[in-house]
């Protein structure tokens, strides 16, 4: 979908490794943390009061990376110092009122109002005609850098559409025009992924392990049928695809002997009226940064410098311990 070659190198991760270590970090987080700025009641830095809620709740981001009423901006005069506006919304997603909770952990009626919350914040986000992409994302962990560690996500809602939605949007639709079929569900019902690269299969969703994964044990749900957005998703979808996800990320605990670390992205549809975006394929991405419990998967030198990943696993080996894990829960 990216249209990015990816290196597959099991050999490497045998080289002796003398490197820095991700051992799991032990602290105990209280329920209640008064200092931190998405707790149920705590005044935010800006002044704002949380209310005192419960389970899932959204508000907008009080430091935001883009505004909605940033100024205009629009200079290509010179081609090598080009301007533009770049606008938005940003939002924080909780997902729990309690700041020791992880989408691993709450129940199953929370986990599928987390799941109603995404939808909700799709479908109100993308009707704004300035916006043209929802972002919906999770990052989770301080491995990947994040400060607080009540359990959120973030919606990043942009005037334009970014370079990896712009690069997918093009290959569904190439796909589609030509094969006369949705790229995703075409994938998925395929020989290599149902032998191989299964990790569990519902009534309405898959979990696999994508045939050119660029992390370790990077993991992907699609919808059995071709859906563009989490808002075509009926109730009873939305409710399977919530269970599916908790199951997921209860996975990576176990397989990460913590709460392990991870970057989710939920592929929406962008939202700009493109003509090809009727050829979208939603579907929620995991990219653990672990390559095991303890070692890190940094992009260094040849991947920061060429763009083409290097992983050291084959991928039908991460859906055949994703599966072991699936059995043994």
């Amino acid at each position: 979908m990216l249209e990015q070659w990816v290196i597959i190198a099991a050999n490497s991760a045998e080289r002796p490794w003398s490197g820095s270590m991700a051992t799991p970090i032990k602290s105990t987080q209280p329920e209640h943390d008064p200092g931190c700025y998405l707790c149920p009641g705590v005044t935010r830095a800006t002044g704002s009061e949380n209310p005192d809620y419960q389970g899932a709740y959204a508000f907008d981001n009080d430091f935001p990376t883009l505004a909605a009423n940033a100024p205009d901006v629009n200079d290509a005069s010179d081609p090598l110092f080009i301007t533009n506006s770049a606008k938005g919304k940003c939002r924080v997603l909780c997902w729990s009122e309690k700041h020791n909770a992880t989408l691993a952990s709450i129940n199953e009626q929370q986990m599928i109002d987390a799941a109603n919350l995404w939808r909700n914040e799709y479908i109100t986000l993308s009707a704004d005609p300035t916006i043209a992409q929802v972002l919906i994302f999770e990052n989770k962990g301080v491995e990947i850098g994040v400060s607080n560690l009540h359990p959120h996500g973030q919606i990043y809602a942009t005037n334009f559409v970014t370079e990896n939605a712009t690069r997918m949007r093009s290959s569904f639709a190439q796909y589609t025009l030509k094969n006369k079929a949705p790229l995703l569900q075409t994938m998925l019902s395929s020989e290599p992924v149902q032998q191989q690269l299964m990790v569990e299969q519902c009534n309405h969703w898959s979990v696999i392990v994508p045939f050119a994964a660029r992390f370790s044990y990077e993991t992907w749900i699609i919808p059995h049928r071709a859906i563009t957005s989490i808002a075509e998703a009926s109730e009873e979808e939305i409710a399977e695809l919530a269970l599916c996800y908790q199951r997921q990320v209860r996975r990576y605990d176990a397989l990460f002997e913590r709460s392990a670390p991870n970057i989710t992205l939920l592929h929406n549809a962008p939202c700009d009226n493109h003509e090809h975006n009727q050829h979208w394929g939603f579907h929620i991405a995991f990219h653990p940064p672990l390559r095991d419990a303890s070692k890190m998967k940094f992009l260094a030198g040849f991947e920061a410098g060429s763009s083409n990943i290097v992983n050291p696993l084959m991928p039908e080996t991460a859906a055949q311990r994703l599966r072991q894990l699936a059995q043994a829960g």
